[in-house]
């Protein structure tokens, strides 16, 4: 059976959320099937004890034929034999990336790139030894290089918020981000604008027109101010926005300037740069609502599709009087699963429950898996 290389990216909003349980799921699925995986990070995210909470957490099970792209040190510490495939140029601050093929399984600790450009190369380093679906461990405060994943699983759960209606707020918000139409079709293509013009505020004119402005990202009142400047009413159709958009700057167009906007496109590279843009993602949510309804547009050049929740009822718990600072704590398991079942249109998976091989029918369907 052939499977053409596929990227997965699991996204954890929080500490403690479940990812790696997640991974591990995915990776002894995978393993059972004979299917090749590789396992890469974006940045560190795999000791033993929790560096906050002091609690133990779950690390990445590899097995035999596994490969992963983790930095040197990783390999003097991970419990599995991994034989060096290839020493790649990308640095961390744990060394060099290298990709490894696992010989004697055993846990792993990932530790990869942070930057897209380095995440994007590793991807093809693991593409090329012939991995048939790889997993990218990530994170909200560094979401932005899993742009480069064919898809997200999202792992949430009561470390990120132990109140379940804010919590299925939230994951919905994200799932809603991660939604934003696609550009369609223009006199100047995707393909041109990312070539061309990713790196500096464009307007785009009907009659042809394009103006740059010395910025990547639309952070301040300054910019705001220079972009306000620049906007012709009736000529500008649409403004390009390659890098992060800040939430307090979207409300302000909003609430001060939706006739000018109205009717223009606001188009972004791709979600994440609104998402790390925010503290707040369902205030984030209410203002793109907004701007909606005064008639301004918000597309992106790429989206990235979420193909299930997992979520995890456990938390630490801070402790004040105890021995250590946090002991382990669960919220209503059941009462989450079905709101966030209720409430989400995708499927939504406690990894650690009886509905866990729902997620395997997910990847089984987007791996184009019939048996």
């Amino acid at each position: 059976m052939e499977i053409n290389s596929k990227v997965i990216g699991i996204l954890g909003t929080a500490k403690n959320t479940g990812k790696t349980t997640t991974a591990n799921y995915l990776l002894e699925w995978s393993n059972k099937e004979g299917i090749k995986v590789g396992l890469t990070s974006i940045g560190y995210d795999g000791e033993d004890i929790d560096s906050i909470t002091g609690l133990p957490k779950p690390r990445i099970h590899v097995k035999k034929g596994n490969l992963v792209g983790t930095a040197e040190q990783c390999f003097s510490v991970s419990k599995g034999k991994i034989e060096i495939v290839e020493k790649t140029p990308v640095t961390t601050s744990l060394g060099q990336v290298l990709i490894g093929k696992v010989l004697q399984e055993g846990l792993v600790i990932l530790a990869g790139p942070n930057k897209g450009k380095d995440l994007f190369y590793i991807l093809q380093k693991l593409k090329k030894e012939k991995s048939q679906l790889i997993l990218v461990d990530g994170a909200l405060n560094r979401m932005i290089p899993l742009i480069h994943c064919d898809a997200l699983i999202l792992a949430t759960g009561a470390s990120r918020h132990t109140d379940i209606d804010l919590l299925v707020d939230e994951t919905e918000s994200i799932i809603r981000a991660f939604n934003i139409p696609l550009r369609e079709k223009q006199k100047i293509s995707n393909q041109e604008i990312m070539q061309h013009h990713n790196n500096n505020i464009v307007i785009f004119q009907k009659n042809g027109y394009k103006r740059q402005l010395k910025s990547h990202s639309l952070i301040s009142q300054k910019i705001l101010n220079n972009l306000i400047d620049s906007i012709d009413e009736k000529e500008t159709e649409e403004i390009y926005i390659p890098g992060i958009v800040q939430d307090n700057i979207l409300k302000k167009i909003a609430e001060q300037y939706s006739e000018l906007f109205k009717g223009k496109t606001i188009l972004i590279n791709n979600p994440t740069f609104l998402l790390v843009g925010t503290r707040d993602i369902n205030h984030l949510m209410d203002i793109i609502e907004d701007i909606l309804n005064k008639g301004i547009n918000i597309k992106t050049l790429y989206n990235l599709p979420i193909l299930a929740v997992t979520i995890n009822p456990f938390y630490p718990k801070y402790s004040r009087f105890g021995k250590d600072s946090y002991e382990m704590a669960w919220i209503d398991g059941y009462q989450l699963y079905q709101k966030m079942r209720n409430r989400l249109a995708l499927p939504v998976t406690n990894i650690m429950g009886e509905e866990s091989p729902k997620l395997v029918t997910v990847i089984k369907k987007f791996l184009n898996i019939n048996r």
